[in-house]
């Protein structure tokens, strides 16, 4: 009995002494997105590629620590994305999820993150109320939402004499939030809706939605569409020939994989709201060629933003001296934060980081001089007026 008491004790001597020895708990990231369905082409792979590079540039090392990272693909499922996410935050020991490409999946995520009092850096996802009426203080919303660009690119097609629109989103949560800050928009403008529809994610065949929108006598089509919907939406409008026909067709959104994918004869001229674009100074150009190095295209915002988000994390982290959330938050919030991606950037303490947002137009084929030059800048739009101001928010934790 006394030798079976003694082994483990012995044990428990070697193993504490080794642990003394070891390097310090790791600091652990975790990309959570779709990899392989409907959004994978807008970020994806390529997410995964650019906070790759983000911990490649920081050294590697937090607070003397290795900084580990882990992926995985959500597939667009609720299920699966809560059932990843509860086991990183519960077992693994993840300090912070980062992308989160889906509002649905996010709504969720959101939850677990508040639960566990750890932090998410959400890139893709356009819903507003992890930052609003589901705040918790622990997720940061980086990139954009449908306040920053869905107004600017309604009021390019106000300026351009619309002034009836037809709405065509996508039949989910995001899709909802986007029709409904349309409307808005258009309203706020002068101008009237005149008919909407919701399409579900995944639609190849637009082809009744677009007659519905032809029918309405509307002056401009507004496309809440993304990813492999908008290419088969606007090649479809193309093939009906709307825009020949004098309808403008503004889309909400344009990534650098749909322009790749659409072509720019069937975009050029088309204006839309964007947080980035890899040609847009230097620093960008710099980030976009690296990254045009490692997976053959020049990449998109998506994976721009999360490089930005993990690299400003990482600061925090050293900054704060510990990976606690609480602490990072804080340091993040008090800091001002300002990077290739993020400019005049302030984090609003309901997780909303604000910064200057981009009215970019697609380039004729005959102006587009080297691979995947697709966009050029139109305006600038500054930070304060880009976001809903701080004093209109719904987020309990600033009403407090």
């Amino acid at each position: 009995m006394k030798k079976l008491l003694l082994v483990p004790a012995v044990l428990a001597a070697m193993m504490g002494s080794a642990w003394a020895q070891a390097p310090g708990k790791p600091v652990k990231i975790g990309i959570l997105n779709d990899q392989s369905t409907s959004f994978s082409a807008l970020g994806g792979t390529e997410v995964v590629r650019a906070v790759e590079l983000a911990i490649k540039d920081y050294g590697g090392r937090a607070i003397g620590r290795p900084i580990e990272l882990v992926s995985a693909d959500h597939q667009n499922k609720t299920d699966v994305g809560l059932a990843i996410a509860r086991q990183w935050l519960e077992r693994d020991g993840v300090d912070v999820i980062v992308d989160m490409a889906n509002s649905a999946i996010a709504l969720g995520v959101n939850k677990l993150l508040g639960d566990n009092k750890k932090i998410g850096l959400f890139v893709s996802p356009l819903t507003d109320r992890p930052t609003e009426d589901d705040c918790n203080g622990y997720v940061v919303a980086w990139a954009y939402d449908a306040y920053s660009t869905v107004g600017t690119a309604v009021k390019a097609m106000l300026e351009g004499g619309a002034r009836s629109f037809f709405i065509i989103s996508p039949d989910y949560e995001a899709g909802k939030v986007q029709e409904s800050w349309v409307e808005q928009a258009v309203t706020e403008g002068g101008a009237r809706v005149v008919g909407k529809v919701r399409a579900p994610l995944g639609t190849t065949d637009f082809s009744a939605f677009i007659l519905q929108a032809q029918a309405s006598g509307a002056q401009a089509i507004q496309l809440n569409v993304n990813g492999p919907d908008l290419v088969n939406a606007l090649k479809q409008i193309q093939e009906f020939g709307l825009m020949a026909m004098g309808q403008q067709v503004g889309v909400t959104f344009l990534h650098q994989s749909d322009a790749r994918a659409i072509g720019a004869e069937a975009l050029k001229g088309i204006r839309f709201s964007a947080p980035w674009f890899w040609n847009k100074d230097p620093a960008s150009r710099k980030f976009g060629q690296t990254m045009m190095a490692m997976t053959g295209n020049a990449p998109g915002w998506v994976a721009a933003g999360n490089y930005s988000a993990v690299t400003n994390y990482l600061k925090a982290v050293d900054k704060a001296g510990t990976a606690d959330a609480d602490a990072v938050l804080k340091t993040m919030r008090d800091s001002n934060m300002d990077d290739f991606f993020v400019q005049n950037g302030k984090l609003f303490p309901n997780g909303r980081l604000v910064h200057d947002m981009h009215l970019l137009r697609v380039k004729a084929p005959t102006d587009i001089k080297e691979k995947d030059d697709f966009f050029e800048l139109v305006t600038t739009v500054h930070a304060e007026k880009a976001f809903r101001p701080l004093k209109d928010t719904t987020c309990k934790l600033v009403q407090k």
